[in-house]
């Protein structure tokens, strides 16, 4: 069973630009996700199905409450700078820097981009997580190459694709 937590909702909007929202394009990427897997055998639960807000606690909560194997964040990545861009996996616990270095190498191979890495970070969701727990920073949004790439039908099925091949 794999959790899927597609960041952001609601009135957390994500990152922001040209009229495109973070918590719209994780919520597709997820669901995309979510089909693939389920098409393959597995079980899935999402932290939300539709653009609702949920707290950073609520997340993990739902996570331990479904007993997964795994849990999987996926996000839009933001900065200042329009320059970067690229893919980056984050995890936390030791236990999960194996799931990271998989997903990413598959992201890599699926997606022509920057590869920034497998990255150890203390974001709440993969801090706080019981299970391997990563965070997929699929692309940026401030780029606008990248932006114009991440809406495309192809880097959607690539990016989801990657994702379950991880």
């Amino acid at each position: 069973k794999v959790v899927l937590d597609p960041g952001h909702g609601g009135t957390d909007y994500g990152a922001i630009r040209a009229g495109m929202n973070e918590k719209d394009i994780t919520l597709d990427l997820t669901k995309r996700v979510a089909a693939i897997l389920k098409s393959k055998g597995y079980k899935t639960a999402l932290t939300r199905d539709d653009d609702t807000y949920l707290g950073l606690q609520e997340r993990c909560d739902f996570t331990e409450s479904e007993n997964p194997e795994i849990f999987v964040s996926i996000h839009v990545n933001s900065a200042v700078a329009t320059e970067p861009f690229g893919i980056e996996t984050h995890y936390y616990h030791d236990e999960s820097k194996e799931l990271a270095d998989v997903i990413q190498k598959h992201l890599i191979k699926e997606i022509s981009t920057k590869d920034r890495g497998v990255i150890k970070s203390k974001f709440y969701v993969i801090n706080h997580t019981d299970v391997p727990a990563v965070l997929v920073e699929t692309g940026f949004l401030s780029n606008e190459q990248e932006r114009a790439e991440l809406i495309s039908e192809k880097r959607k099925k690539n990016t989801a694709k990657a994702i379950v091949d991880g």
